[in-house]
């Protein structure tokens, strides 16, 4: 398994794993994929581009078949992140076939090596059910207020 960081080359794949994933968490019944579809490859893009969006990979065999997706931005400074540096983590999924076996949790930590060389103090996520356990790992708790995880 080789871990990476995405370049813009692999959006197109990154939007396919992302769309996957909300259908597994979503009961959608009608949305515009297109729409919905090119607004993902536009957010990728741009935050790609000016890196305040970051993505580590897991592949196999030239597929990705992990991903993992980190976006930066400011708040205004508090006394507890004087810096106001936010980062928020999301797009964390691995296909189906390839659970179970620390490809997440690698790609986890990934972004919280670029959260720390950032100086970003601030971390928060959405956990689904699954993914509960990894974060509590890592020290996240439950925010009662945001209903987010955060460090």
């Amino acid at each position: 398994m080789e871990y990476r960081k995405a370049t813009l080359q692999d959006i197109d794949e990154l939007v396919d794993i992302r769309i996957a994933m909300r259908n597994e968490r979503e009961n959608v019944k009608e949305i515009d994929i297109v729409q919905f579809r090119e607004n993902t490859r536009a957010y990728f893009q741009t935050g790609m581009t000016d890196n305040s969006y970051i993505s580590w990979v897991a592949v196999e065999n030239s597929n990705i078949v992990s991903i993992s997706g980190m976006c930066f931005y400011r708040i205004p400074p508090t006394y507890a992140n004087i810096t106001g540096l936010v980062a928020y983590v999301m797009s964390v999924y691995t296909k189906p076939e390839f659970r179970r076996r620390g490809i997440a949790q690698a790609l986890f930590e990934h972004l919280l090596a670029e959260a720390e060389n950032r100086g970003c103090t601030v971390i928060t996520l959405n956990a689904s059910p699954m993914g509960r356990s990894l974060y509590e790992k890592y020290g996240f708790t439950a925010n009662n207020q945001a209903k987010k995880l955060h460090l």
